[in-house]
């Protein structure tokens, strides 16, 4: 009878792994492009209905009241019955909403408002599933390398949806735009339901219960043993789990800075800075296009450091620690200069920083409940969201009651350094939950 192959020897995932890896980067590029999108098609709406600043305000809100509502529900589909469905059903759905976008808007405020919430709903579904379905498909060793090819979609989608929507509206119309965008999602769909499954054929050698004697590698930092010897994720467990909080915290503290610079630094730019509003755009996609090549290398750096003997907990640890350090380093710098091209390459050089959260927080989830992880990336992300919507409103609020954008960066870098102190000293890797 043939031994099963040890991990250090040979790190391999499933066949059809690297297919569905490539299919979830799609649809995170998907997902951004329809999300981003509307910030730019706002405009010619607004200016062909009337609509005020607090109406485009409310349209792009919309969404993100939606987007909190389903991530634990879908994370809890996924690790029960799988993740084929509850993503490929998301990608369907928020694509027929971002084709009805334009009707809606025809309809009505009310409708489009509507329209706009039921796609944050949709697209909720996103990391939580695809966590659950990297825990089936994706070796140990290999998973922070898939997320890091996933979040680069982040970056990805954004660019692209920032560069093309603009020229669509000038060549077409901004109907057009999402006509468009619909239809790549319904494509994705069509191929995803012919060839994903929510599991391999054959159950991945780290899940089967002679893992632990062959896996030396996994033993260092995360116990192999049979899952029904831990307990189910609950509410209750999560509280008293020092490493879920860590894990959350991180999440929070990160989102926190992340969509203060999405969301203020053109603005910021703009006004301190005295950048045109043209220019501005273009600077901001500098520190987004260096998230897109950042992510993949900082997952795949984690990866090859464990698969060299290092220890996964110190390796989390000190990545997130230097994401952390590069962003408190980068908000306390950009109050010393008032150079417009410093500024935004001290925020590019963050961005780059940032991104080894992929070491850190970001795949931390699938040590701690692998068959689980979908839910508890549902549980963290929606908090983070929580986090970046307070974010975003609290920085305005700041800069109001003070009238200075200083105040509102050395705000983001006390919460980076609360961020990494608590990652540092309460974060673990030890497998805690089934």
């Amino acid at each position: 009878m043939l031994m099963p192959i040890p991990n250090t020897a040979c790190p391999l995932s499933p066949s059809g792994s690297r297919w569905l890896v490539f299919m979830t980067v799609m649809a995170v590029y998907i997902c951004m492009i329809d999300r981003i999108a509307i910030s730019i098609a706002i405009i010619p709406m607004a200016d062909e209905n009337g609509w005020s600043t607090t109406i485009q305000g409310a349209v792009m809100s919309a969404f993100f009241l939606g987007y909190v509502i389903l991530q634990m529900p879908a994370g809890y589909l996924s690790d029960r019955y799988g993740g084929k469905w509850v993503l490929g059903l998301g990608v369907l759905f928020w694509s027929l909403f971002t084709l009805l976008t334009p009707l809606s808007a025809v309809l009505g405020i009310s409708m489009l408002l509507v329209c706009r919430f039921l796609m944050g709903v949709a697209e909720a579904v996103t990391w939580p599933t695809i966590y659950s379905l990297y825990s089936r498909w994706v070796h140990p060793d290999r998973r922070a390398s898939a997320v890091g090819l996933m979040n680069s979609g982040i970056a990805g989608g954004s660019v692209i949806a920032l560069i093309c929507t603009p020229w669509l509206i000038s060549v077409w119309s901004w109907q057009g735009a999402f006509y468009l965008y619909g239809v790549l999602g319904l494509l994705w769909f069509a191929h995803w339901t012919a060839r994903a499954s929510s599991r391999p054929i054959e159950t991945p050698h780290w899940e089967r219960p002679d893992a632990a004697a062959d896996d030396a590698e996994l033993a260092k930092g995360q116990s192999t043993v049979l899952s029904a010897a831990y307990p189910r994720l609950t509410l209750g467990g999560m509280l008293r789990s020092r490493a879920v909080c860590a894990v959350v915290v991180a999440h929070v503290c990160i989102n926190w800075s992340l969509y203060l610079v999405l969301s203020w630094f053109p603005t910021f730019i703009t006004q301190e800075l005295g950048a045109d509003l043209q220019l501005a755009g273009l600077l901001a996609l500098a520190p987004t296009v260096v998230s897109l090549i950042m992510a993949p290398v900082a997952g795949r750096l984690f990866d090859h450091s464990v698969a060299r003997g290092a220890d996964r907990l110190r390796v989390r640890r000190a990545m997130q620690s230097l994401a952390f350090a590069g962003i408190a380093g980068a908000m306390l710098a950009i109050t010393h200069t008032d150079s417009l091209f410093l500024s935004v390459a001290i925020i590019t050089i963050s961005n780059a920083l940032t991104a080894f959260s992929v070491g850190g927080f970001a795949t931390n989830h699938l040590d701690i409940a692998p068959n689980q992880s979908g839910f508890l990336m549902g549980l963290t992300n929606t908090l983070a969201a929580f986090s970046s919507s307070a974010s975003v409103f609290f920085s305005g609020l700041i800069q109001d009651l003070t009238g200075s954008w200083d105040a509102v960066f050395y705000a983001a870098a006390m919460v980076s350094v609360l961020g990494a102190l608590i990652y540092v000293f309460f974060s673990g890797v030890e497998r805690e939950f089934d």
